[in-house]
């Protein structure tokens, strides 16, 4: 189909919304412990589905009341960071972890068996945005998160200055079939056909906006298509530079109001806020209804 952190300094956990600038941290190692386990998600009807998520270990790295979300905890690593992660999975089928433009140590993927663990190694060499996940059929249930890995200098997105921002907002775009979710194991892909899109877990009208900006700050939206499909975002009432694809700067930004996301793909763009308007619709242009969020003031 398609093709981790406890940290010295504590990794930042947003499910939505903003966050400030990291400061830069030297060069560390970051430990990391994530359960695979299984959960629900309610979605606007009110429908509940079944889903896998990933959540942070307790104590001693157990997953022992561990409560999974979809999308994943967000985690951050410094660049340079000497990065392990164990999966333990708690599910009654393998679950593997990969991380599209990171190479493990152990290759380009880990899969812990049921009831078991597997670990990851990675150096985190180059900032940027990147989506982790599982595969497959695991993908759909709800098997992924954003991983953000931050530069020297704190307030960018990137080394170069003109990358520099005053807030963030991850954005982590999917979808759900509630039929597959019933069955994942045995569910026809072909068949598979969404019914609910979502931005950070959410269905409209249950979306987060992003919060906490002003006339002139700067955004850096920060898109992780963890879908199926090609997803086109527009934003209404504002333009937004777009600045890198998939973790890689761009030597040409550019302004647009609407920008598609490959399935799979990352992308970062800065959002100047203008001085005229409160409510900026940011909104699934193939017209998935219920991919639909806002940039608010305050």
């Amino acid at each position: 189909m398609r093709t981790v952190m406890r940290r010295v300094l504590v990794p930042i956990l947003v499910a939505a919304g903003l966050t400030v600038p990291a400061s830069p941290a030297h060069a560390a190692d970051v430990a990391i412990d994530l359960c695979a386990a299984a959960g629900t998600l309610t979605l606007p009807g009110p429908v509940t589905v079944n889903v896998w998520g990933f959540a942070r270990a307790g104590s001693g790295g157990s997953c022992a009341g561990v409560t999974p979300s979809v999308p994943g905890p967000v985690l951050t690593a410094g660049q340079g960071d000497q990065v392990s992660v164990v999966l333990r999975n708690t599910l009654d089928t393998p679950v593997s972890l990969e991380i599209p433009g990171v190479s493990f140590g152990q290759g380009a993927r880990v899969t812990a068996p049921p009831d078991g663990t597997a670990t990851a190694t990675f150096t985190a060499s180059a900032p940027g945005t990147y989506l982790y996940q599982g595969t497959e059929r695991q993908l759909p249930m709800g098997l992924y998160g954003a991983l953000i890995v931050r530069p020297a200098v704190a307030g960018r997105a990137y080394e170069p200055a003109s990358t520099a921002y005053d807030r963030e907002a991850p954005l982590v775009l999917s979808a759900i079939d509630p039929a597959f979710n019933a069955a994942p194991l045995s569910a026809d892909l072909y068949r598979y056909a969404p019914k609910f899109w979502l931005v950070n877990g959410k269905a409209y009208p249950d979306t987060d906006p992003v919060h906490g900006v002003a006339p002139g700050t700067k955004v850096l939206l920060r898109y992780l298509n963890a879908g199926f499909d090609n997803t086109t975002m527009r934003l209404l009432g504002a333009y937004e530079r777009v600045i890198a694809r998939d973790a890689r700067p761009l030597a040409a930004p550019f302004d647009a109001t609407a920008e598609t996301i490959p399935a799979g793909g990352t992308e970062d763009a800065v959002v100047t806020v203008p001085a005229s308007g409160t409510r900026f619709p940011l909104y699934n242009r193939q017209l998935h209804k219920t991919m639909l969020t806002f940039l608010q003031i305050p």
